[in-house]
């Protein structure tokens, strides 16, 4: 009997005064960090709040990491949410051969045969 793995990807978001309180948080190279309140307007008598997202370096304070642009957020937050799975090329080697003979990749979803 064939499974397929689904998961989703949760990133680390909070307010902007939680961000700043975590003085001594460093995130890891290419962990998200969302501002959930980083710009807000008014529209039809509701405060409307656009987030603020940030990539780790891990080597750098969440402070200092710059904020994405907005051709670089509109494409993270394409991708959240998002249930296709992107990894790079040595990433997909490297499980590509923990498969066991039972197991196939197919349509880049990798599917386990197991009872």
């Amino acid at each position: 009997m064939a499974k397929t793995i689904k998961a989703r990807l949760k990133v680390k978001h909070d307010t902007t005064a939680n961000w700043n309180a975590a003085v001594g948080f460093v995130p890891k190279a290419g962990e998200i960090i969302v501002y959930t309140d980083y710009k807000s307007y008014e529209k039809d008598g509701q405060t409307i709040y656009e987030p603020g997202i940030k990539v780790g370096t891990g080597n750098a304070y969440v402070q200092d990491l710059r904020f994405c642009n907005q051709t670089e957020a509109e494409e993270i937050l394409a991708h959240i949410g998002n249930l296709n799975i992107h990894v790079t090329p040595e990433e997909k080697a490297f499980w590509n051969n923990k498969l066991n003979v039972e197991d196939y990749v197919e349509d880049e979803t990798i599917v386990f045969n197991r009872n």
